[in-house]
């Protein structure tokens, strides 16, 4: 495992997947070409597609449109509140990018109706709005029957997207690396840049292309947080809840934002750990691990947070470090235990199954072990780790990172931004 990883992060990996992916074929004179994998009822293949069509405009290279019929068998957890998360994210993102938003889903006869007519047009991102959003506002007035040859050019697409490695739509493959939905056209982006795929265009690009303009360093800071000295304040106001488990990088990422949005907004920050989903009987498909892996080392990367590796604590390592926190929290160190938890995990290489690691943590802290065992027996942690997952399924939401501020809520790491414009709103109508 701990040879995978140190591949997977390694700067040779990456030389060879370009050479093998871009440089070749400029050599032999080929245009750079991406391909993106769209669902025609997917909602986030859809803001997808409108940023591309703004994206196209300003680089050199193709891009080949592949429809599928979605994510992968097996891939998705709770289909039916993802389904409802994904409309309700989608319509975040068309907000914050001033894109087609969702008023409707589409009926059966218009994503019929779509698919038939994308096998009549040229494959390119034009069109391909086009379908989109004539499916998604239901404006066919006449309408195809299904028909075997557009089922069989999709199910063709599903397995290429398979055979190259990844599992979900709205997702971009280019240079040997995946980019999936709006929120990664950063290193989308940057790479083509990285490349100099971009057109001639006048000085003033970079301050007036939109999309640029929405990836702007701004958004991104370098240094979020002091990962070894983070405090939370505790001030009488609403709370900011994250609900995490160890296992998940992604949660590793959000609990260091929402450190450092808790500590710029003067507000408590309440901590609710969940078993990751492989102790919960769910499975998790290796080709989605690895790629939850790759992305959260580049996203690490972009918010200056450190991220060396991963020394996985599935089972007793989890089990080892969630005995200890109900002490720390009672005792006011949640965030530190965690955060030392976490860097354990993913900057130092601890072995957090190794119930000594755990301890010496614990002994840096200033909390004693022995008192923590005493409170375990009255404050079980599987008792308190179930109660979390059914807090978190009431809030209409499955994974981690999960985070909620009043009356709203939010999955992902990538959603902290919207989360401080509700405490900004909460704080002015106060």
């Amino acid at each position: 495992m701990r040879l995978k990883i140190k591949w997977l992060h390694s700067q040779l990996r990456a030389k060879v997947l370009i050479f093998r992916y871009f440089l070749i074929g400029q050599f032999l004179g080929k245009k750079a070409q991406a391909e993106v994998y769209l669902s025609l009822n997917d909602p986030h293949s859809f803001m997808l597609v409108q940023m591309l069509s703004r994206l196209a405009k300003n680089y050199r290279l193709d891009f080949k449109v592949l429809f599928i019929w979605g994510t992968l068998p097996g891939v998705t957890i709770c289909p039916k509140l993802y389904r409802q998360w994904a409309i309700k994210d989608a319509n975040l993102i068309a907000e914050q990018y001033q894109l087609v938003n969702i008023s409707a889903e589409p009926s059966s006869a218009s994503l019929t109706t779509g698919q038939q007519t994308w096998q009549l047009l040229v494959n390119n991102i034009k069109n391909a709005e086009q379908i989109f959003i004539n499916t998604w506002g239901n404006h066919y007035r006449e309408h195809f029957q299904t028909s075997t040859p557009t089922i069989n050019h999709q199910v063709k697409n599903q397995t290429r997207l398979k055979e190259k490695g990844h599992y979900a739509p709205a997702s971009i493959s280019f240079a040997g690396s995946w980019f999936v939905g709006i929120d990664r056209l950063y290193h989308f982006e940057s790479m083509l840049q990285k490349f100099a795929l971009l057109d001639d265009v006048t000085e003033d690009f970079t301050a007036k292309n939109q999309l640029n303009n929405i990836v702007t360093p701004r958004n991104y800071p370098h240094k979020v947080v002091n990962i070894k000295a983070a405090k939370t304040p505790t001030v009488a106001t609403e709370p900011l809840v994250i609900y995490l488990s160890l296992r998940s990088p992604y949660s590793y990422l959000g609990f260091v934002q929402a450190v450092n949005l808790a500590e710029r907004q003067q507000i408590e920050l309440i901590i609710r750990p969940i078993l990751p989903l492989l102790m919960r009987g769910e499975s998790i498909p290796m080709v989605k691990q690895k790629y939850i892996y790759l992305d959260a080392v580049r996203e690490a990367k972009k918010l200056g947070i450190e991220f060396n590796g991963f020394t996985d604590p599935l089972g007793d390592g989890v089990i080892n470090a969630y005995r200890l926190f109900a002490w720390a929290q009672q005792q006011g160190k949640a965030v530190e235990y965690i955060l030392a938890c976490f860097q354990a995990i993913y900057v130092d290489g601890i072995d957090l199954a190794n119930p000594e690691n755990v301890e010496t943590i614990f002994k840096k802290l200033a909390l004693d072990v022995d008192d923590a065992s005493i409170y375990q027996e009255q404050h079980d942690w599987q008792q308190w780790a179930d109660i979390n997952q059914v807090e978190l399924t009431k809030l209409n939401l499955w994974g981690v990172p999960c985070f909620s501020y009043g009356g709203y809520s939010y999955w992902g790491q990538d959603r902290i931004f919207e989360l401080e414009k509700e405490i900004n709103i909460f704080r002015t109508a106060g």
